[in-house]
């Protein structure tokens, strides 16, 4: 029966409106000794409570250093906002932009959760590709004349692992991913607490994954986040997207949505990076894809 499901339970209602009268109570209003236990066991209750979810929330390995990452697609293009927080649980230890693997132009991986861990997953990846970059066939490899480019203004922080030349092959997008599920997935066991998210342009193509901390998948068309705001940019990101945005266009619209949910997540922000993946004019370079960097302000600054 509906009707009784809903209705409260039959212990709890007494606490509850003798705890509530005495907050409420005038000056000269009587109160009996036995509502004014049952207050004094609901203030404990609540410090208890409150003071036990603080506590799990600076103990979660995967919002201890904060940081957010947000990824959006556009009409042939991508872009990727990150903070620059690094953080101690509440406290402020650093602020630099969070780490960003570029495999190539056209790719961008982006952690966020234990920085230990976000370096040892760069690393092992990093490792991963440069060991199969030298196959011929059954990894999604590109050839690098097809899909040549550069780097703009993300020298420091993006660090490229396979060294770009005529002769070298370039990992896909979409391979990217299943390199990360399979890294991610076989250290279930002991996993490393971090949140990918691999983005890239694929044959011109937007192409978004997110992953968790066993690597399971969640791709999309429009937009992908992770990190100690994304319950925030899930919201900011749904509200300002729409589909066919152009590079300019693209990179203002995920910069606003980015910037309005770090203001409302104290984990976060410090300003912000955003990197747009672009496809080169042919005429001008040849083809390929390039990286452009935005430096965000924020207003917690």
């Amino acid at each position: 029966n509906a009707n009784q499901l809903y209705q409260p339970r039959a212990d709890v209602q007494p606490w509850k409106d003798a705890f509530f009268r005495i907050l409420f109570a005038s000056e000269t209003e009587e109160i009996s000794s036995t509502e004014s236990s049952m207050f004094r066991c609901g203030l404990v209750s609540l410090r208890f409570f409150s003071s036990a979810t603080v506590t799990a929330q600076q103990q979660d390995p995967q919002t201890l250093n904060g940081g957010s990452v947000l990824a959006m697609a556009g009409k042939g293009c991508v872009a990727v906002a990150v903070d620059k927080r690094f953080g101690s649980g509440p406290q402020t230890v650093n602020i630099s932009p969070r780490h960003v693997l570029a495999p190539n132009p056209s790719l961008l991986v982006a952690f966020t959760g234990l920085d230990g861990d976000v370096r040892s997953l760069s690393e092992e990846l990093s490792v991963q590709i440069s060991a199969k970059v030298g196959r011929e066939s059954g990894f999604g490899f590109e050839d690098s004349e097809s899909i040549g480019g550069d780097v703009e203004n993300g020298g420091n922080a993006l660090p490229l692992p396979v060294p770009v030349s005529s002769s070298s092959r370039r990992i896909s997008p979409r391979s990217m991913a299943a390199l990360t599920s399979h890294v991610l997935y076989s250290r279930r066991k002991s996993p490393y607490y971090v949140e990918p998210i691999v983005a890239g342009l694929e044959r011109g193509c937007p192409f978004l994954c997110s992953h968790d901390l066993i690597g399971a998948q969640s791709k999309s068309d429009s937009f992908v986040c992770s990190g100690a705001a994304s319950k925030s940019l899930y919201g900011t990101a749904q509200a300002f997207w729409h589909p066919n945005m152009q590079p300019d266009e693209l990179a203002r619209v995920c910069g606003r949505a980015f910037l309005s949910a770090l203001e409302r997540d104290c984990l976060s922000g410090y300003g912000a990076i955003v990197y747009l993946i672009v496809a080169n004019d042919t005429e001008d370079k040849g083809g390929g894809c390039r990286i452009i960097e935005y430096d965000l302000a924020c207003r917690n600054d």
